[in-house]
């Protein structure tokens, strides 16, 4: 991406598959090695922690050490870093986020103080930056726009006082409005910064009848800025088959839209044997690279059920970042790394090789290895790890290990060779976007590189009912998949902390038995539900009390709990963490036990 005209803004209008890293990556490497741009005035926005450890590697990939001199933040790291406060103080709760944007942009406006005083506080934040690159503009919020506007001085009249502005973004992928998000922004990014736009249309993930179909879904959105300019396959895969290299008779590569039935059990049925009639079509075949997306959690409820009795593989995506900063191993990570003041990663690796498989020691070897490949290895202080883990905590994933079982806005950002979308609640709007569930839509679809299953239920579904009939689309009639003798309409529970009485443990002194009952607890050990006079109680194997729910706690109204298992061990650590509802703790640390709870109807 090469711009000779240095005062130039530029906007890319990037469409799903198209490479968005890949140019703000090649952008940066154009100014270091074409422009000879000095790295350390060059300043990379990603939109979380992941997508920085992405744009990391691929630069040092691209430009070597040079690329240690940029500068690859988030937004609210760059917003922390301005203020002084750290991720770690933060770790587990987004409150305070967005006062701590609002005052760097104090800080860069600089709010209070005579123009002369306000320039050199300007300058010594900014520390010589030149060029701002931002990644995913189309889900900037208030507070995060108006942090950009103040790095980039776009209200400033002297052109010296202006830092030169990169962004790419898709307006068809706004899909945060109710966290704030405005699709507004980035249409208005043409007039506020004096932009010129860049189109990114060329799609290298999905076959040709994916992108076709993706188009036409988008298409009546209304004031699309990519409206005259559809995506496109690229020109490397234009001759081939539209459908890929697909073995199916049946669909041949088109998008399906497949019948489900009246209700969530029928849905699941159907999308699930499509699947395994496609998984049997592949001798390749590997659930870790498909993926079932939906609306709302509760229309995987079933799915996961049928998962579990046909022995499929499959993971609930919500569960992977649960206060990922409290939970016991993160902890027992911090303890050990408590009296090291330099993180020696040799060191690091061989503690964290020599723990367990369980899920979250899964995520933090991700983690470390993240860690690594962005700083290179280097020997670095220990509270720099200790509060890049926690931003990197706040969007934990675990690497797939199955069929992935995940929300529309769980998945942005991912790609799967298989998808199949639920139907059900696509048509809400947000906050008055009547576009909002057709963009979110479009997202899921545009997951897709293989092939994409697309259910309907026999309420209708306006989103694919107003689809064209096109070659690359595949409308498959109803077909009666028999219900099979086990129950799919189980609930699936993974109450919040605020459903559980947190401080427990705590009030027992530390010689009492429930720390250690609890401690011997692990992820997956198996827990009963127990009620006494309408308080429940955590148990344990052994019928020993590790836990208890809130007092407000009360199951799903006509349903059991059939099974308990520990889903996670989190650790509070003084009396300021108490709820001020119970007594107070007699020890400055304890665990809380927090289940996954599976009810079944009475």
């Amino acid at each position: 991406m090469a711009d000779d005209r240095e005062t130039t803004n530029v906007l890319v209008l990037a469409g799903p598959g198209s490479g968005k890293t890949r140019v703000l990556v090649h952008r940066i490497a154009y100014l270091v090695r074409v422009r000879r741009e000095n790295p350390h005035g060059i300043v990379a926005l990603a939109y979380n922690r992941h997508a920085a450890v992405q744009i990391r590697q691929r630069l040092c990939e691209l430009i070597g050490d040079d690329a240690r001199g940029v500068t690859v933040l988030t937004l609210h790291a760059l917003a922390m870093r301005l203020v002084g406060v750290s991720f770690a103080e933060k770790s587990d709760s987004d409150d305070g986020f967005r006062q701590i944007l609002i005052d760097a942009t104090a800080l860069l406006r600089g709010d209070g103080l005579l123009p002369d005083e306000a320039d050199i506080q300007r300058d010594r934040l900014l520390a010589g930056f030149r060029w701002i690159l931002v990644d995913e503009y189309q889900d900037v919020d208030e507070a995060m726009y108006q942090l950009i506007s103040a790095l980039a001085g776009r209200t400033r009249t002297d052109e010296d006082g202006k830092i030169n502005l990169f962004a790419v973004g898709d307006d068809d992928q706004n899909i945060y409005g109710f966290k704030g998000a405005s699709v507004g922004f980035i249409r208005s990014f043409q007039e506020d910064y004096q932009a010129r736009p860049v189109y990114l249309i060329e799609n290298y993930r999905s076959t040709a009848h994916i992108i076709d179909v993706a188009n036409a879904l988008i298409t009546p959105a209304a004031a699309r800025m990519k409206a005259l300019h559809p995506i496109r396959i690229d020109k490397a895969r234009a001759k081939n088959s539209p459908g890929g290299d697909a073995q199916d008779i049946v669909a041949q590569g088109r998008v399906q839209i497949l019948s489900a039935g009246n209700s969530e059990i029928t849905q699941a049925i159907a999308v699930m044997t499509e699947l395994e009639r496609l998984a049997a079509l592949d001798p390749g075949w590997d659930w870790a690279n498909c993926a079932v997306i939906a609306r709302e959690w509760k229309w995987l409820n079933a799915v996961r059920c049928y998962c579990e009795w046909r022995g499929i593989p499959a993971q609930f995506a919500r569960e992977d970042s649960f206060h990922f900063w409290r939970l016991r191993e993160t902890q027992t990570l911090l303890d050990w790394l408590k009296e090291k003041p330099l993180l020696d990663m040799a060191q690091l690796n061989e503690f964290i090789a020599g723990q367990t498989d369980e899920p979250a020691w899964e995520m933090l070897r991700v983690a470390i290895n993240e860690y690594e490949l962005e700083t290179g290895g280097s020997e670095l202080p220990t509270d720099h790890f200790c509060d890049w883990l926690a931003e990197w905590g706040r969007e934990a994933r675990r690497k797939q290990s199955g069929l992935m079982l995940v929300t529309a806005h769980r998945a942005k950002g991912l790609e799967f060779k298989h998808v199949a979308v639920l139907d059900g609640s696509w048509q809400h709007d947000e906050q008055g976007d009547r576009d909002a569930g057709r963009r979110l839509y479009y997202v899921a679809m545009t997951r897709a590189r293989k092939s994409l299953i697309l259910a309907r239920l026999d309420t209708g579904n306006t989103l694919l009912d107003e689809l064209p009939d096109l070659p690359s689309l595949l409308r498959r009639p109803t077909s009666a998949n028999p219900i099979p003798d086990v129950s799919l309409d189980r609930q699936y529970q993974l109450p919040a902390l605020k459903e559980i009485d947190i401080g427990y443990a705590g009030r027992n002194a530390l010689g009492e038995s429930v720390h250690d009952d609890i401690a011997r607890l692990t992820y997956g050990s198996p827990l009963t539900l127990q009620a006494v006079n309408r308080v429940w109680y955590l148990l344990d194997e052994h019928g020993r009390r590790v836990g208890k729910m809130a007092n407000a706690y009360s199951p799903p109204r006509g349903m059991q709990c059939v099974e308990a298992r520990v889903h996670a061990i989190v650790v509070w650590k003084n009396a300021a963490d108490a709820d001020a509802k119970y007594r107070p703790p007699k020890c400055e640390r304890w665990e809380v036990v927090v289940p996954e709870l599976i009810f079944a109807k009475i």
